[in-house]
């Protein structure tokens, strides 16, 4: 509780940022840091890190944030490692953050492995979703989202070339 009540919103940040490079790796300092990228846009590009901590913020209301005391977990299971970021857990290589998470997966404590077998999926929900591209106040995309472009998709449409046909051999649709 003490490492969640002194975390700076940068600590905390920099955590998250930390994990969905791990989730979704890309071309950014977070996944430099951790040894494993992508040429590809990754999670950090998609926004994926705010759009996991408002989610997390969202689902527990507490003092200090959610988002904090599980920033506090991942960081309190790492080992110190030099680097550039305050967070020791935005620090470790590919393999160590694979290690944090799973010890919060086997923790003997029931919300912990609730935890920590539902953060990497959550991570990936985020980065994948058009949530880090979405105008909340505006209710539009601002761009299109990192998520559609790594898994292909070309976006929302009314039908697709490939998709229409006729059933049933039919040559023709009666209006």
């Amino acid at each position: 509780m003490e490492e969640a009540l002194a975390a700076t919103p940068t600590d905390v940040r920099q955590t998250f940022e930390g994990l969905v490079a791990y989730v979704v790796p890309g071309p950014d300092r977070y996944s430099r840091q951790q040894g494993e990228r992508s040429r590809t846009p990754g999670g950090v590009h998609a926004g994926g890190a705010d759009v996991l901590i408002r989610t997390l913020d969202a689902f527990i209301a507490s003092r200090p944030p959610f988002s904090t005391t599980v920033a506090a977990f991942l960081n309190g299971l790492s080992p110190q490692r030099r680097g550039p970021f305050r967070s020791r857990f935005a620090n470790l290589s590919f393999r160590q953050k694979r290690a944090v998470l799973e010890a919060l997966t086997n923790s003997s404590e029931e919300g912990i492995r609730f935890l920590g077998g539902n953060l990497p999926g959550l991570a990936a929900f985020a980065c994948y979703s058009e949530a880090g591209a979405f105008d909340r106040r505006r209710r539009r995309l601002r761009s299109r989202p990192v998520g559609w472009r790594l898994a292909g998709y070309d976006g929302i449409a009314e039908g697709r070339p490939e998709l229409k046909g006729y059933f049933r051999g039919r040559r023709r649709a009666d209006a």
